[in-house]
């Protein structure tokens, strides 16, 4: 059985080489899964659209809506998340709708669901999704900071790509900003330099409901671990 540590090793595959497609991951019928994610492994041809584009990739010149062949391209949101549920938990279908994505987990016996009001302890593993209509997303969770921000991951433009939320509590650039642009910078410096994008806005600690990690061990012990151990087991 996979651990939540297996989970964030799979999450971190399309990382700087997956590009963000609106309705990336979903079927023609635009109602669910496509054949990306019900499939194992990344696709070919997510790396393949990702090496053509430049620093001024626009995912709205991709339109599902007028060409369904761009769903094969990359991953949107909700997209992503089902890939790595399903890639870590084996058959069914985890796509939806990203507002509906906390409930729909929950009410298939994958973890507690917490309201956002009621959010206070962020662990890896945990995955968030908006409560509300301005948000419409949904991500991972890697871990929370000694300054309260936390340090995600997720699908959204340009990419695949590790986030930072701002500190609640200090100002300046955050800790999980900086472990995000450390690593980015690091592991996938072609994507960086395209791309230097890590932040995300104080919205993340506010505006999303939250789904508990129960449905995995967590043999490793990372969801008591601090931020930069855990991006430590993910990629050495």
């Amino acid at each position: 059985m996979k651990s939540v540590l297996d989970m964030l090793k799979i999450a971190a595959m399309p990382l700087g080489k997956t590009m963000y497609i609106y309705g990336g991951g979903w079927n023609e019928r635009d109602d669910g899964a496509g054949r990306e994610c019900l499939s194992y492994g990344l696709s070919e041809r997510w790396s393949s659209f990702a090496s053509t584009c430049n620093s001024g990739f626009n995912f709205r010149e991709y339109d599902y809506k007028r060409d369904k062949e761009v769903i094969h391209l990359g991953l949107d949101c909700s997209g992503y998340v089902g890939w790595v549920l399903y890639n870590t938990l084996g058959n069914g279908d985890y796509v939806f709708k990203s507002c509906d994505v906390v409930k729909k987990l929950a009410e298939m016996g994958l973890g507690e669901r917490v309201e956002r009001n009621n959010v206070s302890l962020r662990q890896a593993g945990d995955i968030f999704s908006s409560a509300c209509d301005c948000c419409k997303h949904v991500f991972i969770c890697i871990g929370q900071c000694s300054d309260g921000s936390m340090l995600l991951i997720h699908s959204s433009p340009p990419g695949v790509r590790l986030a930072g939320t701002p500190s609640p509590l200090v100002k300046g650039m955050s800790r999980a900003e900086m472990l995000a642009e450390k690593y980015m910078k690091k592991f996938y410096p072609r994507w960086y330099a395209k791309y230097p994008v890590i932040g995300a806005d104080i919205s993340y600690l506010t505006h999303y409901e939250q789904l508990k990690n129960s449905f995995l061990n967590d043999r490793e012990g990372i969801r008591n671990m601090e931020c930069e151990d855990i991006l430590q087991r993910i990629f050495f």
